[in-house]
């Protein structure tokens, strides 16, 4: 690409334009606190097609509200240190990157112990700025999604996070909201949010199905973010808005035919494509028998598509050659050739 967009180095792989999306696996707490089922369904991310996978690390102590719906969850999916670590490993092992969201400074020190790719700030910890700091502190890669927040809001995290030392940052446009409607998307958000803050801007999908997904990448999205389970039917947690393996492959595939189709902004011609131009482009050819000498009007010359083989001046040089004198005779859709003109 001609033109310089951000991009951030998630150890060792480029994200941002121009480079392969990066589709990371939401599993959370789908696994509902079974590091067994944990361990499936990130086996299940890493076939389907996932480059990273995020879990959801949050004490429910430290976070929530004592009888809220949100403290009984996490209280119930919690994996254990290490359990985390284990399936951190196992993610490894299987050529994915891990990470997770830490919702409060504890969990995140014994969390960036393990070496995750990247820190999540969700979007219910967007203008949680002493988090954002702690998180800026470890100097790794942070992706920061934006649901709920609104553009001075967003700016702010930003410089929250750049002023505490990051460096490596991207965002995800998001829209909480479980399940988002299609017209609430907002996928033209991805490219002014890109403008904006001068990140690599992806997309956390909320949405039910795969076709927003590649969508946004044609929006300009170089993340994509969606949420995994292992029983798209099953009630509570994110199930009902989630992908099973099947539907995450498929989405996978979307999302890389909606690359392949994107292709170069450039747009340089291919081999078969230039091959087609020099046979379908005009060229100028005399339209009458022009004898040896004479000066060319337009009279003398028309615009033909040329037989296979020959070439000639382009209808870019009509004006050029009108009024020049030929060095030898033409004959009738003759093409005329630089060579057959007499110097002006």
């Amino acid at each position: 690409m001609t033109e310089t967009t951000p991009t951030v180095d998630m150890s060792g792989r480029l994200v941002g334009r121009g480079h392969p999306t990066w589709i990371i696996a939401e599993i959370g707490i789908n696994h509902e606190g079974s590091v067994d089922r944990c361990a499936e369904m990130i086996k299940a991310a890493a076939a389907a097609g996932a480059d990273a996978i995020k879990l959801q690390t949050v004490d429910p102590d430290e976070n929530y509200m004592p009888g809220t719906e949100s403290y009984r969850l996490f209280s119930k999916a919690m994996l254990t240190r290490e359990e985390t670590a284990a399936m951190f490993d196992l993610s490894r092992s299987l050529g994915i990157a891990p990470f997770t969201t830490a919702g409060d400074f504890r969990t995140l020190e014994w969390v960036d112990r393990l070496a995750p790719v990247a820190h999540k700030v969700s979007s219910g910890l967007m203008t949680h700025l002493p988090l954002i700091r702690r998180i800026a502190a470890t100097g790794r890669p942070i992706l920061m999604s934006t649901g709920m927040a609104e553009g001075g809001q967003i700016l702010e995290s930003l410089a929250c996070a750049r002023n505490a030392g990051a460096s490596r940052i991207a965002m995800l446009h998001c829209v909480s909201l479980y399940p988002c409607a299609p017209e609430l998307l907002n996928l033209a958000a991805i490219a002014k949010l890109e403008a904006k803050s001068n990140v690599p801007v992806g997309f956390s999908d909320h949405s039910l199905g795969v076709e927003a997904a590649a969508l946004s990448v044609a929006a300009g999205a170089c993340i994509i973010e969606k949420h995994f389970t292992f029983d798209s039917s099953r009630p509570g947690y994110d199930h009902p808005i989630s992908l099973d393996a099947r539907g995450f492959a498929e989405m996978v595939r979307k999302v890389r035919a909606a690359e392949a189709m994107l292709g170069d902004p450039d747009r340089p011609l291919t081999k078969e494509e230039a091959l087609k131009a020099r046979a379908m482009h005009r060229i100028l050819v005399a339209r009458r028998a022009i004898a040896a000498g004479q000066v060319l009007s337009e009279q003398d010359v028309a615009f033909k598509r040329p037989n296979p083989g020959l070439s000639g001046l382009g209808p870019a040089q009509y004006e050029a050659v009108l009024g020049r004198r030929v060095a030898a005779a033409l004959s009738e859709n003759e093409p005329i050739t630089a060579d057959a003109l007499l110097p002006a």
